[in-house]
């Protein structure tokens, strides 16, 4: 009668922790449920080129998947593969920040910008890429005013340059 006892609870025990308690109501099962499901969450930069020797400042957006900035969400930034670090969104806008120092080790050519939001408990993980040009002095960029994301497979956009002399 011992050991019977003992393999009912230990099966009562096990209902109860993989799938919810046997004793709750479905919709108290689905509410719980519910909380371990995460939204989409979507993450874009702004396209940049900055000249040798000037700063720069790149723009990430982190959002829902409907549009609603996320507030507080920690964005990790790297360029050409080496982490820089990682930053806060306030009202679902973040910023990378280049000294000129920084620019000019870089160095002259196009490097890839990648910005990863890795989720939490409400979101999903996001990323975006984009490219930062540095362009020698002298050399100015003509506006670009899209901003560009990999989302859903999206190919990049570039900008084009003009030579001041």
């Amino acid at each position: 009668m011992l050991k019977r006892t003992a393999l009912v609870l230990g099966f009562l025990l096990c209902c109860c922790t993989i799938s919810g308690c046997l004793s709750m109501t479905p919709s108290q099962n689905a509410n719980n449920s519910q909380k371990l499901t995460s939204q989409g969450s979507q993450l874009s930069l702004t396209l940049t080129s900055v000249a040798l020797g000037e700063p720069a400042s790149i723009k990430a957006t982190v959002t829902d998947i409907n549009g609603k900035p996320l507030d507080g969400k920690v964005v990790e930034w790297f360029i050409d593969g080496k982490s820089l670090g990682k930053s806060q969104s306030k009202d679902g806008v973040t910023f990378m920040n280049l000294t000129s120092e920084d620019v000019n080790n870089l160095g002259y050519r196009t490097h890839q910008v990648q910005a990863n939001f890795y989720g939490d408990t409400t979101y999903e993980s996001s990323t975006a890429t984009s490219f930062l040009l540095v362009t020698a002095v002298g050399a100015s960029p003509v506006q670009s005013t899209k901003d560009f994301s990999l989302m859903n497979g999206g190919l990049p956009a570039f900008n084009r340059f003009k030579i001041d002399r």
